[in-house]
């Protein structure tokens, strides 16, 4: 009986392991592709989709996708036309991840831009923030 009940304890543990990767992998590949889509957004001027990745908390402070675009476009135009992106390996945070992309700009300067992300109350992920870091060669 006890052995049993070991048993089916050590199987159901082992199953929580097993799933954790993959829950993070399919994690990363979520956050990832909702950058890459708003970046991708941004350079089309489709101010709905980008302003759709935005979290509520950043919703509050550019109420409308007019306000926000024209935010990006003046304060971080290396994310406003990124040219090309990829992304380095996420930092799970305790209520999201933070997520480095190397941004390439329409100049061809390289920027990093460091992503924030959480997932909303209908658990999709949203941008929380980006800062834009200066790269190795920037002055």
């Amino acid at each position: 009986m006890v052995l049993t009940f070991v048993s089916r304890l050590a199987f159901v543990f082992s199953l929580l392991f097993m799933t954790m990767p993959a829950a993070r992998a399919d994690a990363v590949s979520e956050i990832q592709s909702v950058i890459a889509d708003q970046l991708k957004a941004f350079n089309e001027d489709d101010t709905q989709r980008a302003y759709g990745h935005a979290a509520d908390v950043i919703k509050q402070i550019f109420p409308s996708s007019q306000i926000f675009m024209e935010m990006v476009r003046t304060g971080y135009p290396p994310v406003y036309r990124a040219k090309s992106w990829s992304f380095s390996e996420p930092t799970p945070l305790d209520n999201g991840y933070s997520q480095i992309v190397k941004l390439t700009d329409d100049q061809g300067r390289i920027w990093n831009a460091l992503y924030t992300l959480e997932r909303d109350s209908k658990g999709e992920w949203k941008i929380t923030g980006c800062r834009l870091l200066k790269s190795e060669g920037m002055v």
